[in-house]
């Protein structure tokens, strides 16, 4: 049997993937805002547009779409809906590296009244613990996973207003996305949410937010304490739950950024392929993303993905043979795994 050494190997990677997936110089901020318009009105083109930015240019220009969603004027029902989209085409766009950075500026800067839907469709898509068929997290892995997220989270949205329920919505979606009822994992990720709402979370946000005790799924014992008109959170009661979940020392100040009316929950669910890794991989790190997959002993994937150190077989050796049927298989494989 003949073989193709390490040069053909990736000549053959090199000439099927020419005009699939082009290599990019990195755009500039201001270059990618002259794109905002188009982006809200064609949602699947911020994924094009994040991975021409570099790390930190991806995590402002979404903030920066975010609020211009946010401030759009019509009903907080279609607003929600943009964000959902825009929010997954961002994510599935995003650097190797960078998701984490991503994530925390969605919980930051989406109003809490569409975080419920946000929440939802990244717990059942991108952030989802099966999202990769390939990966199988346990769950001390995913809990590692979790508290880097919270961390994460935590840290962002420190200093904006309703910061406790924006953590809170960040926890649930992590529960929600771990496919799991362990308590291990729930009480894991409470702990990680600030002291100062981890019992509201505990005893109210969670049981309510997943239907528990026969109850009717709602998110209304947090978007309580946020104002319904303007995002403002609302004037303490006196039982200290709003100002918990405050920016510390804020008062009933608001940033303007976070304008939307409580509308309904939206059950919106986008499926959005990634580059390369699932975000958990990617925020995970090299401790937790396997390397093993379903494809792994299959040497077509292994030219691909390895092409500097893999001997590619063609062939069985008779004078007729040569790469044609390959590079359709290479192709084969390109179009299954890439969804441009």
């Amino acid at each position: 049997m003949r073989k193709i050494t390490i040069l053909l190997a990736a000549v053959l990677v090199a000439v099927v993937t020419f005009g699939q997936t082009k290599e990019v110089k990195p755009e500039s901020l201001a270059s990618a805002r002259a794109k905002i318009t188009q982006v809200i009105e064609k949602p699947d083109q911020m994924t094009i547009v994040m991975r021409c930015l570099t790390a930190s240019n991806q995590v402002a220009f979404l903030s920066e779409v975010v609020t211009a969603v946010s401030k759009m004027p019509g009903d907080s029902a279609d607003r929600t809906a943009k964000l959902v989209e825009i929010v997954n085409a961002a994510l599935a766009g995003s650097q190797k590296g960078n998701a984490l950075a991503l994530v925390a500026e969605v919980f930051a800067t989406v109003p809490p009244n569409s975080l419920p839907a946000v929440n939802e469709s990244l717990a059942s898509g991108l952030m989802n613990r099966a999202a990769d068929k390939n990966v199988t997290y346990t769950d001390a892995q995913y809990i590692e996973i979790a508290k880097k997220v919270m961390e994460a989270v935590n840290n962002r949205v420190a200093n904006e207003d309703n910061a406790g329920i924006r953590s809170g919505f960040a926890a649930l979606m992590l529960i929600r996305g771990s496919n799991s009822e362990s308590q291990e994992i729930v009480s894991s990720i409470v702990e990680a949410l600030p002291e100062a709402v981890q019992n509201d979370a505990k005893t109210e946000w969670i049981p309510a937010a997943l239907g528990q005790g026969g109850q009717e799924k709602t998110y209304d014992p947090m978007l309580a304490i946020v104002d319904s008109d303007s995002g403002k959170p609302v004037n303490d009661d006196g039982t200290g739950t709003a100002t918990a979940a405050r920016k510390p020392g804020s008062g009933d100040s608001s940033s303007d950024d976070s304008s939307s009316d409580s509308g309904p929950l939206l059950a919106i669910r986008i499926a959005s392929a990634q580059n390369h890794d699932t975000l958990l991989s990617d925020i995970g790190g090299a401790n937790t993303d396997p390397s093993f997959s379903a494809d792994a002993a299959n040497p077509i994937v292994d030219a691909v993905q390895n092409p500097y150190n893999f001997e590619l077989p063609l062939g069985n050796g008779d004078g007729g043979d040569d790469s044609s049927s390959v590079i359709q298989e290479v192709i084969g494989y390109q179009n299954q795994t890439t969804r441009e």
